[in-house]
């Protein structure tokens, strides 16, 4: 009887291991199927209805993961906006909760203001945190029975008839820009990428070498007699009576703009300069012809050329702009993105020193040792505290005054003299570099002034205090 009861025990334990070993293997093959599915592809339709009322939008995304949640952000001049599921659910009133599915459909009102002329940039409703790789605009234009409409993205069809404009946009712009005139445009190609919306077909349309690298770009380009210039999401508006060197340079401008995911306005000056390094015109903002010359004046012509190159390639920001000169120099600098606010001042083109920074046996973190015309420069407060040292600059920033125990230091930065405990010496070149309001000391200077020993390697810099020297003084 005992037997049998432990043969039933023993086969009922194999039974529920191999069910729990089944379920194992089901989870853990379910859990590998969702790792390798690819990431989601998202699309948007958009649908611009245009009457008397203004301008009736009907945006849907689709491929959207129907697992996720989703947040969005609406433009300003969206109005009366509505937003449903892929089962026709609504949202909630602020938009927060938005339905879980494959689309998100969204229904809005623009206001069309009576004129001549409409430019629209940021004007579709966007996901937040997430690109949108491919667009679709159709525009039925029932209001108006002449003019011309133009997109940031390429015009893949048009259709009149007597009651209505079609036409019909698409690419890989998220949010592209649309516009419309009242007077009627014809649309030339010049090279591939830019395509001119201009007032007569007899207008002479250039070709330009130095964008051939945005061939896989778009930009759409109006032409008239307006003297102004505007940029928008893929579409630059300009006069007809613009040189060709002046059109060159606004073109590259608006190819980059299209690839910063956005630029505030104290940055612009970015767009100029990187614009001159392709083109070579002369930037007239000020910031942006010093930092064309300071990287004209730290990078050889190859260099250069080699980071033109790379301006054409995937999206840009100030970080990547900093990784690309980096690569190219194999040294890291943060030029870019220290020189990113609208202070018209320039920080100068200096590299970090990436490796260790030992002082008196310790390794401190991001110790800030640059590199400028060959010479390591440490930052003079924080190397000379952690040394043992107090800093001291004057109000005017002329006198610099250094102590530590019953060692004073004061130095005239004026006329490279300094006095130690009563005595002064002089300096046949000044120890100390003034960068962007902060005090920074050559390496040479550290060991002849204040008997630091310096040790280099591949991996690492160690500084530390002469005891027999300091003793001595």
């Amino acid at each position: 009887m005992k037997k049998a009861a432990a043969l039933i025990i023993s086969g009922l334990l194999i039974i529920i291991s191999g069910m729990i070993l089944w379920q194992w293997l089901s989870f853990t093959k379910e859990k590998a199927n969702l790792a390798a599915e690819p990431s989601a592809t998202i699309s948007q339709e958009i649908i611009v209805k245009v009457d008397g009322t203004g301008l009736k939008v009907k945006q849907v995304f689709i491929g959207l993961n129907r697992d996720r949640s989703y947040a969005v952000d609406i433009p300003l001049p969206a109005k009366a906006v509505e937003c449903t599921g892929i089962e026709k659910e609504p949202c909630d009133k602020n938009m927060e909760a938005l339905p879980k599915g494959t689309k998100l459909q969204f229904q809005y009102e623009i206001e069309n203001a009576a004129g001549i002329q409409l430019l629209l940039n940021e004007w579709l409703i966007s996901l937040k945190d997430e690109d949108v790789t491919q667009t679709k605009i159709e525009v039925i234009d029932q209001l108006h029975r002449k003019g011309t409409w133009a997109s940031g993205l390429p015009l893949k069809g048009y259709k009149q008839t007597e009651l209505l404009h079609y036409y019909v946009f698409e690419g890989a712009m998220a949010n592209p820009a649309l516009y419309w005139q009242e007077k009627p445009l014809a649309k030339l190609s010049s090279q591939r990428g830019i395509h001119f919306y201009t007032p007569s077909k007899q207008q002479e349309i250039y070709k330009f070498e130095s964008l051939a690298n945005f061939e896989d770009s778009h930009l759409s380009v109006v032409l008239g007699d307006d003297k102004r210039i505007v940029h928008g999401k893929g579409l630059l508006l300009a006069g007809n009576s613009m040189s060709k060197q002046e059109l060159e340079h606004q073109l590259a401008i608006s190819l980059l703009s299209s690839r910063f995911p956005e630029i505030a306005e104290g940055e612009a000056w970015v767009l100029e300069a990187l614009a001159s390094l392709i083109t070579d015109v002369e930037p007239v903002d000020r910031k942006s012809k010093t930092a064309v010359s300071e990287l004209r004046s730290v990078f050889s012509g190859e260099e250069l050329k080699e980071f033109v190159d790379s301006l054409s390639e995937g999206g840009l920001t100030f970080a990547m702009l900093d990784q690309r000169l980096s690569s190219i120099k194999g040294m890291e600098t943060k030029f870019f993105a220290m020189n990113r606010n609208k202070d018209p001042g320039l920080f100068p083109m200096l590299f970090l020193d990436s490796r260790n920074v030992v002082i008196n046996g310790n390794t401190i973190s991001e110790a800030g040792v640059i590199m400028k015309d060959q010479r390591n420069l440490f930052p003079l407060e924080k190397t000379m505290e952690i040394l043992g040292f107090k800093t001291e600059a004057s109000p005017d920033r002329q006198f610099l005054t250094i102590t530590s125990g019953n060692s004073h230091y004061t130095f005239n930065l004026k006329n490279k003299t300094f006095i130690f405990n009563g005595e002064s010496f002089g300096l046949l070149e000044k120890p100390f570099h003034s960068i962007n309001g902060h005090f920074f000391i050559e390496k040479k200077w550290l060991n002849a002034i204040f008997k630091v020993n310096i040790t280099e390697d591949e991996e690492s810099i160690r500084l530390a205090l002469d005891k027999q020297a300091t003793d001595k003084k």
